[in-house]
């Protein structure tokens, strides 16, 4: 019995944790929070760089193994410590990977790419992105559209020719359309009330985050 009063504790704790941070309201109080903090519209591949960044990054060379610079040489790599404790040998896919980030998150080209890991089997494919995956269930929150299939940020419901002025008055940049089924429920559930449609805080590591990295 003690057992289960200990479950039912934990379990309990959780769930008034997860209560007490959570947010729930329309794209009028969505705005209110962007303007508060700007940060909290950043997209996906900025979210994932900072969550690689966030731990730490140092230079292959600063650990002074003489084999590291035997096989290396004057090579500069960096060893991003986010795959360092799993990931041994493949610092330059790696980079790779993290630049192709750190390129998306800067809105440029690659954000509108897709990252494909291709390499024989046992190359480490899944376990990246497992690993991403599990970079993702630990990151901060973020704001989609309630109901949303992919997730997305309630400023896509703002109108294209309204955007320019939010932009403005928010100091953060507007891109991207709504998927199909936000722009049937917004034509049939809201009759085309922008305003009105409802948006929530989502914690990736209380909800299944779809994969967005393939590999073949």
């Amino acid at each position: 019995m003690d057992n289960n009063k200990d479950f039912e504790k934990l379990i309990k704790n959780d769930r008034d944790l997860h209560q007490a941070r959570s947010w729930r309201g329309n794209l009028l109080g969505y705005l209110d929070e962007v303007k508060a903090d700007p940060s909290i519209a950043k997209l996906a591949h900025a979210r994932l760089y900072d969550v690689i960044m966030k731990i730490g990054v140092r230079d292959i060379q600063d650990s002074g193994d003489p084999h590291v610079r035997r096989l290396y040489k004057d090579e500069s790599i960096k060893v991003y410590d986010f795959f360092a404790d799993e990931f041994f040998g493949i610092e330059k896919t790696v980079s790779q990977i993290v630049r192709y980030f750190h390129a998306a998150s800067l809105k440029g080209e690659e954000s509108r790419q897709v990252l494909y890991l291709m390499g024989p089997v046992g190359s480490g494919k899944s376990s990246l992105v497992e690993k991403l995956h599990r970079g993702l269930e630990d990151s901060e929150p973020f704001y989609a559209i309630e109901g949303c299939p992919m997730f997305e940020d309630p400023l896509h419901l703002i109108p294209r020719h309204l955007r320019k002025e939010f932009e403005k008055m928010l100091g953060v940049h507007l891109e991207g359309d709504l998927c199909p089924v936000c722009r049937y429920r917004l034509k049939e559930e809201f009759g085309g009330r922008y305003a009105s449609s409802s948006a929530a805080k989502i914690f990736p590591s209380w909800t299944s985050t779809p994969k967005a990295i393939h590999e073949s």
